[in-house]
């Protein structure tokens, strides 16, 4: 697991990231939501704290093993809205 800023366009930040190492497959994303929800409730008191408006939730596959590997990933991003209330982008 790591946590690091995200940096857009003239290094602007745009929020701050967890990465976690996940067992489940990106492909179902129903199951992997869940898990990143439980993540997201841990990680949200970190990301208050430091008085983030935007943050990132990121889910990669564990990695099999090999020289050659190849991971798949999956970003929930949640955002702060005006009423202090945190949505993820992924609800309607």
């Amino acid at each position: 697991m790591k946590v690091d800023p995200v940096y857009g366009q003239g290094m602007k930040k745009l929020a701050v990231e967890l990465q976690y190492e996940t067992e489940l497959k990106v492909s179902d994303l129903a199951t992997l939501r869940k898990e990143a929800d439980e993540v997201w409730e841990v990680f949200r008191f970190e990301v208050e704290r430091a008085s983030e408006k935007t943050a990132i939730v990121s889910a990669v596959e564990k990695r099999p093993p090999g020289i050659v590997t190849r991971s798949e990933g999956y970003n929930f991003v949640f955002e702060k809205r005006a009423d202090g209330r945190w949505h993820c982008l992924d609800d309607k």
